[in-house]
C-alpha cells in the first residue's frame, strides 16, 4: 500500500519511481552502490594485470646474469645513491626553492624517497635496457626503503619538523 501510494505520489510530486520515502516534494531515493562495485572490479583487474606484468618481466630475466649484478652491485650501488641520495635531495631543494607548505614539502620528500617499481622495469623493457640490472635495482631499492626512507625523512624534514610547522 505505501509502494503505491508512493508511485502515485512520485507523478504527481516528480520524484522517481525508485523513491522509497514520498513526502511531498522529497522524496528518498535508495542509495546506488555502483561506485563501491565498479572501485572491487577496478581493483581486481588492475592487480591481475599487474601481477601479469611483473611476472612477465621476471620471465625476461637471465638468472645468470642477475647473480652477476648481485655479486658484482656497481650498477645498483649507483643506482642506491641515486635513488637515496640525489633524489631526496632534489625534492628538498625544490621544497625550499618554491617555498611549498610544510606538509606539501614532505609529500615531496617521500615521493623522492620512495623506490621505483613496475614502471622503471617496463620503460627499461621498452628502451631494451638491462632488465636484469633494472630487476635487481628494483628489487633492492624496495628491501633499503625500509630503512632508508625513514632515515632520509628524519634528515630532510627536520627544518619543519623542529620549528612545529608540522608534527609527524
Amino acid at each position: 500500500r505505501q509502494r503505491q501510494m508512493c508511485i502515485r505520489d512520485s507523478i504527481s510530486t516528480g520524484c522517481l519511481a525508485t523513491a522509497t520515502v514520498c513526502d511531498g516534494a522529497s522524496c528518498v531515493v535508495p542509495a546506488s552502490n555502483f561506485n563501491s562495485i565498479l572501485s572491487v572490479v577496478l581493483s581486481t583487474v588492475l592487480t591481475i594485470l599487474l601481477a601479469m606484468v611483473m611476472f612477465s618481466m621476471g620471465c625476461n630475466v637471465e638468472v645468470k646474469k642477475f647473480l652477476e649484478h648481485i655479486r658484482r652491485p656497481w650498477g645498483i650501488c649507483i643506482g642506491f645513491l641515486c635513488q637515496f641520495g640525489i633524489m631526496p635531495l632534489v625534492g628538498f631543494i625544490l621544497s625550499v626553492a618554491f617555498d611549498v607548505l610544510p606538509i606539501q614539502a614532505v609529500v615531496v620528500l617521500i615521493m623522492g624517497c620512495c623506490p621505483g617499481g613496475t614502471a622503471s622495469n617496463i620503460l627499461a623493457y621498452w628502451v631494451d635496457g638491462d632488465m636484469d640490472l633494472s630487476i635487481s635495482m628494483t628489487t633492492c631499492s624496495t628491501l633499503l626503503a625500509l630503512g632508508m626512507m625513514p632515515l632520509c625523512l628524519l634528515i630532510y624534514t627536520k627544518m619543519w619538523v623542529d620549528s612545529g610547522m608540522i608534527i609527524i
